[in-house]
This record gives C-alpha cells, structure tokens and sequence, in this order.
C-alpha cells in the first residue's frame, strides 16, 4: 500500500466534511450539488478509510435501479481504491457487486433498491453494516423510503 494522503485525492471542498465524517460528528450526511460536484467521488474515498479504521464493520451503497450499479458507483468505489493506493488489498466481486477488504473480510456491498423489502435479508459476514450510502438520492422517493431501507 502507498502512502497516499486523502488530501491528495480528496477535493478541498470537502476538507471539512472528511473532518466531521472522521471524528464521527454526526450520524447522517446529507450532500448536495450537482453533476461534476465531486461528491460520489468525496464519499467513495471516505468509506474505504472508515471501514480501515473499523474492523467489525461493512459499508452498504444503494441506488434506486439496480442494473445502474456496475457502471456507475461499483466503478466509481474502484477508482477511489486505486486512487487511495490500496487495489491490491481489495476484491472485487460482480454478482453480487460487492468489494472485500482481504486482510479483513470486510465487505462494501452494492444493491439496488428496486424493492426495497428485498433489502431486509442483507446480512455482512460478521459484525455489522455500519455506514450506508445513498448514491443519486434524487431517484429515491424521498425520506420515507430510505428510512424504510435503513
């Protein structure tokens, strides 16, 4: 693994947000902005780090559709690993998607939340799923359903 920093990956605007997220100031985050913000870029370079400094834990990323996951934040989560220097610590699986840290087992799984009552059996292979991440939560209809997948 490389000595890569995160403020050599991570955009400035995002300086503090990785602050709060690292010394756990809040439980939800709420991003917004548009296209091109860097904010899945910002987020899929936190939860990595998160999971290294938690060994007990997983990570969850959701998005509406489910056939959108492959192309859009399952490759946006490798980048960020290759960008944090750490490629040859991860596995990657695509069917599930999921990708597992190996000196851990840790997992970050990918699932689409087309029915979102199908999400209820998600169980991480040991210890607990600790973050979530809400990718395009435009699509979703509104706080009601991602209370109902939390």
């Amino acid at each position: 693994m490389s000595d890569v920093k995160l403020t050599d990956v991570l955009g400035t605007a995002f300086y503090d947000l990785a602050h709060d997220v690292f010394k756990h100031g809040h439980t939800h985050y709420d991003l917004s902005g548009g296209r091109g913000s860097l904010k899945s870029s910002a987020v899929s370079l936190m939860v990595p780090l998160l999971l290294l400094t938690h060994p007990g834990t997983h990570a969850a990323v959701f998005r509406k559709v489910g056939n959108t996951i492959r192309d859009s934040v399952f490759t946006q989560y490798i980048w960020a690993i290759d960008k944090l220097g750490m490629s040859s610590l991860w596995a990657s699986k695509t069917s599930p998607p999921e990708l597992i840290y190996k000196p851990t087992g840790q997992r970050i799984l990918f699932r689409g939340a087309d029915d979102p009552m199908k999400l209820k059996s998600i169980k991480a292979p040991f210890g607990y799923i600790a973050i979530t991440h809400f990718e395009e939560k435009d699509q979703f209809a509104g706080r009601k359903e991602i209370r109902t997948i939390l």
